[in-house]
């Protein structure tokens, strides 16, 4: 299965991927965008192009584990994304935003979120 992970942000989006046949996940380009719209257009495309099956959505729980007004905009996103009729999960983000460095943190923080899914999917 091909599994799209991302980390949606309301200006800039990491968007990682991995086909389970190898276990590695992969960064692509951040997303940057105005909209919701113009978000689920660039996800539509990443879709067509790597044959996506299934996506993994970054869910911004606060430290305390409750929703916020972070996680009310992931979820207007998800139901936008639902046209493409392709499941998606939601999995905790708590914690997978990496320290400041040299590489892409958004790409790098979708990486953390497949990595997450993969270990919680196979125990």
């Amino acid at each position: 299965m091909v599994i799209l992970a991302l980390d949606i942000g309301e200006r800039h989006t990491g968007v990682a991927f991995v086909d389970e046949a190898n276990g590695i996940p992969l960064p692509l380009d951040t997303i940057h965008h105005k909209s919701i719209d113009e978000l689920a257009l660039s996800i539509s495309k990443i879709i067509d192009e790597k044959n996506i099956e299934h996506m993994v959505l970054g869910l911004p729980l606060l430290l305390s584990g409750e929703e916020g007004s972070q996680v009310a905009f992931v979820r207007s996103v998800a139901q936008k994304l639902q046209e493409n009729a392709i499941s998606i999960t939601f999995i905790d983000e708590r914690y997978t935003t990496p320290k400041k460095g040299e590489n892409d943190g958004d790409a790098e923080a979708a990486c953390t979120l497949l990595t997450l899914y993969l270990r919680k999917k196979s125990n």
